[in-house]
């Protein structure tokens, strides 16, 4: 299910500009309100998120690095016990929205975002039960169902809950 949906995000993502929504890229309130642009790595996560579009051996790298380091979750409000901001990616589809860093959700719903940064385990614990999009708004971009979020928490590793900004 995992190489499905990050092979139908990358295809999604790539849409030509005529189809994608439009809208301005910084500030955006949403990240479907912006047109879906490629990324420059800046962090591991990022060289191993991208590797593992086109190289299979790269996806439990990007996993664990995905589990072990700092992701930035959107939040509903600034208050650090806010619920997470949920966002309608496609009709019907409500997702929680997961950033490989501080700079993509600036990038993509900006600087005023209400966000924790902790790690991506504990993100992925908070979610649980949830849809997930991991860098919305951006190529690549990756869905997770519940069931895929499942498979994530089942890697061995420790949680740390609390923020870390």
């Amino acid at each position: 299910m995992l190489r499905r949906n990050l092979l139908a995000a990358a295809v999604c993502a790539a849409a030509s500009p005529a189809a994608a929504q439009t809208g301005p890229a910084t500030g955006a309130a949403d990240p479907q309100q912006s047109e879906s642009r490629p990324i420059q790595p800046q962090n591991a996560l990022e060289y191993a998120f991208l590797s593992a579009l086109t190289d299979e051996r790269m996806r439990p790298i990007f996993r664990r690095y995905l589990m072990e380091t700092h992701v930035a979750l959107a939040l509903a409000s600034a208050d650090q016990n806010s619920r997470v901001r949920m966002f309608e990616i496609r009709p019907g589809f409500q997702a929680a929205a997961i950033f490989t860093s501080t700079a993509r959700i600036d990038e993509v719903m900006g600087a005023g975002t209400p966000r924790i940064v902790i790690s991506g385990r504990a993100a992925l614990e908070r979610l649980r039960e949830s849809n997930v999009v991991i860098n919305p708004g951006l190529v690549p971009m990756l869905t997770l169902e519940p069931e895929d979020v499942a498979l994530y928490l089942a890697t061995p590793g420790e949680s740390s809950a609390g923020p870390t900004q």
